[in-house]
């Protein structure tokens, strides 16, 4: 009977074959088959670990998906930036040739001071000699050998790539790291959600006399000016502020996130300039009753601001400014964390305005009476409309507003539309060609 067949040599070797892949974590699906061509099952197992030990020793290409020409493209810019972040794989390089350089060129970190393009498979390695010998000229001459070095990277950022790659004819503009605030109210729609992710993580958050604020930011001030469901909105956030989490949240920083673990409770992330930061380093052992440090923190403060990388625009003005013409009260030359703060204020006063509680001081506020049209009769100090402190009101108050306006720039636009105006034109009496036509047509009926 078939039932009742013994295993076979041939079965028994393939199925410890099996076990032995099983243990050493290689799929069944790979495994040979035993109806396949006549080869060895130790000598598969043996093919398969070589292979194994070769890519493990072989640097891999990290990328996130297929690669593709996106110059325009921010989150692969980031993405691209994401593989320099490690100090084992890439130490500090002149500006000139940091890894934003390499990055808008299409170049991400392969491995131990080594660039490679994903588009083009070219690779390069990137290493200054900065070792100088003993004596002052040695020293200068080594200044002058880094020099030439940075001069020469310089160049091969672009012309190391193939000759039919894109990216050897057009990179990332220097301005596609700069953060947006044309919309005040997305801008603070993100400064929450940054603010509910680190009020998670409150319990590892550094205490308030653990930070080093700028001088121009005031929390009281803030607060005072943010939505009034900003910190009550959200279940998972109290009603009472965190202000250590509101004062990371506006100087650009969020919780960190891992693809495979998740949450990452005691770290926080800048998802801009990539930089992580350890939230246990910065916040005080222990605190007596009195506020009184018992236990220090292993680092002495935090610096917010400090901590970012040096091409981010939460702290670098000039990121910030790239593509920006600078106005007269110089608000476009700013960190972004200013911008926001300004973001905020500018938010506070509309809200007030739309309130009925507008002070006649603020900008925003003296803008919007001139722009209001003045009413002949009446009472002075009665308001034109009756503003509801209910926020679908306000929607709704807001929405006729803008809709008045459009129609406006509508009617002002029609007036310089070239098609009317020369008809216009053309009908307009007292011109030669009017005269001249009336002179004739009364000669006419004379006759």
């Amino acid at each position: 009977m078939l039932g009742n067949r013994a295993p076979t040599a041939k079965n028994v070797d393939h199925e410890a074959l099996l076990q032995k892949r099983r243990r050493l974590g290689f799929p069944d699906s790979t495994a040979p088959r035993l109806d396949g061509p006549a080869s060895s099952g130790l000598s598969s197992l043996a093919t398969s670990i070589r292979r194994t030990v070769s890519d493990a020793t072989t640097p891999k290409v990290r990328r996130d998906g297929p690669a593709r020409y996106s110059p325009g493209d921010r989150e692969e810019l980031l993405r691209r930036l994401a593989t320099f972040q490690e100090i084992t794989d890439w130490t500090p390089k002149p500006d000139r040739i940091s890894e934003v350089e390499w990055a808008k060129r299409g170049w991400v970190c392969q491995g131990k001071e080594r660039v490679r393009c994903l588009l083009c498979h070219k690779e390069l390695v990137v290493k200054l000699k900065k070792e100088a010998e003993d004596g002052a000229a040695d020293a200068v001459a080594s200044a002058e050998v880094e020099a030439a070095l940075v001069d020469k990277y310089v160049e091969l950022i672009v012309s190391s790539h193939q000759s039919d790659c894109l990216w050897k004819r057009r990179g990332c503009d220097d301005s596609l790291l700069r953060l947006s605030f044309m919309s005040a109210k997305g801008a603070i729609e993100a400064l929450k959600k940054r603010y509910e992710e680190l009020y998670l993580r409150q319990s590892f958050l550094p205490y308030e006399f653990n930070l080093h604020l700028p001088r121009d930011m005031n929390l009281d001030d803030v607060i005072a000016q943010l939505p009034p469901d900003f910190f009550s909105n959200d279940k998972s956030c109290g009603s009472t502020p965190s202000r250590p989490a509101l004062a990371l949240a506006l100087l650009g920083w969020q919780g960190l996130t891992n693809a495979r673990i998740g949450a990452v409770p005691n770290t926080a992330s800048c998802h801009t300039c990539q930089r992580r930061l350890g939230l246990w380093m910065f916040k005080s052992k222990q605190v007596d009753e009195g506020g009184k440090v018992v236990v220090p923190a292993p680092m002495d403060h935090l610096d917010p601001e400090r901590e970012h990388r040096f091409f981010c625009p939460w702290k670098n003005a000039a990121a910030q400014s790239r593509g920006h013409g600078q106005g007269n009260d110089g608000a476009a030359n700013a960190a972004a964390w200013k911008m926001l703060l300004q973001s905020v204020k500018n938010e506070s006063e509309l809200r007030k305005v739309y309130q009925g509680r507008g002070g006649s001081a603020s900008k925003p506020a003296a803008a919007a009476n001139a722009s209001a049209p003045r009413r002949t009769g009446g009472h002075a100090s009665q308001s034109s409309v009756d503003l509801s402190v209910n926020g679908e009101d306000d929607e709704a108050v807001r929405d006729a507003k803008d809709k008045e306006r459009w129609a406006r720039l509508r009617k002002v636009k029609s007036l310089f539309d070239t098609k009317k105006l020369k008809k216009s034109m053309s009908s307009r009496p007292g011109t030669a060609h009017s005269i001249k036509s009336n002179k004739s047509s009364r000669s006419i009926k004379g006759d």
